[in-house]
């Protein structure tokens, strides 16, 4: 009796470790992808095969991890154990890969040398998602012997289209991608485009203070004035429908942290 309440003890204990391991990650990733606009202004973003290695090496362990942590709750079959196990390696493959190069900017710019100089701009875009809509920015800047795309946050668009040329603080990364630290333009106007964002944002996504409402609101008096019929009772009581309904909350949930965060990165950047 004593060995098996020591047993649970210990596993508790690891599992405790383990969940603060996977929070200090996502609370890391968080910081890292909510600051670095507000030392970068604009970055090439190339892929690297070395920092692909590098997120596969701290994802996969994370991704192991997840899924114990969440076994009972998820994996309660053979198909939903792959389907699950690919959800969260992809999760934490792709969080870890982007971490890295936005790593190795605001590390390069914080400890290498960085150049000023006025640069003209060529041309000044948004680019769109056919699900995300309106993603980044896109700005060309003329070197001296090259042309070169940057990418911008979502008020970078509205701040430098008036612009034919710009006074930039330039560096170039560890991994080879140029950025820029500092753009002189008044403060003034980086809050005319802030808000320029703002109403753009609001405009786009009106609906979904539409729809989001009404569905919370649904689900909140469905039981009361839309009783599940005894025959369906049975069937919602499935551990596969259960594990479908909670999957369906945390990607509500996810989603409108999402446009949230894409919110306050155009908001802030």
């Amino acid at each position: 009796m004593v060995t098996k309440a020591k047993r649970k003890e210990s596993s508790g204990q690891s599992v405790g470790f383990a969940g603060y391991i996977l929070l200090a990650y996502w609370i890391f990733f968080a910081i890292i992808h909510l600051t670095i606009d507000l030392f970068i202004d604009l970055y090439t973003d190339k892929d690297y095969s070395i920092a692909f290695w590098w997120a596969g090496a701290v994802a996969l362990p994370l991704a192991a991890c997840t899924s114990y942590l969440t076994r009972s709750s998820l994996f309660t079959g053979r198909y939903t154990d792959v389907v699950f196990s690919l959800i969260i390696l992809g999760l934490y493959l792709g969080s870890a890969y982007f971490t890295t190069l936005k790593l190795d900017l605001l590390i390069s710019a914080a400890v290498k040398p960085e150049k000023e100089q006025v640069l003209p701009v060529k041309t000044v875009r948004r680019i769109f998602s056919p699900k995300l809509g309106f993603i980044q920015t896109e700005v060309a800047l003329a070197y001296p012997n090259q042309l070169v795309t940057f990418k911008g946050t979502r008020t970078s668009y509205f701040l430098l289209r008036p612009y034919q040329a710009l006074r930039v603080k330039t560096g170039r990364s560890f991994l080879g991608s140029d950025y820029v630290t500092h753009i002189s333009v008044h403060e003034q106007e980086r809050w005319a485009a802030r808000w320029a964002y703002v109403k753009d944002w609001f405009h786009r996504y009106y609906w979904l203070m539409i729809v989001l409402p009404l569905f919370f609101v649904f689900e909140l008096i469905k039981d009361k004035y839309f009783p599940a019929s005894p025959a369906n009772t049975s069937i919602t009581k499935r551990p596969f429908k259960i594990v479908l309904k909670r999957l369906l909350v945390i990607i509500l949930t996810l989603f409108c942290l999402f446009m949230l965060v894409v919110l306050l990165f155009g908001l802030f950047g």
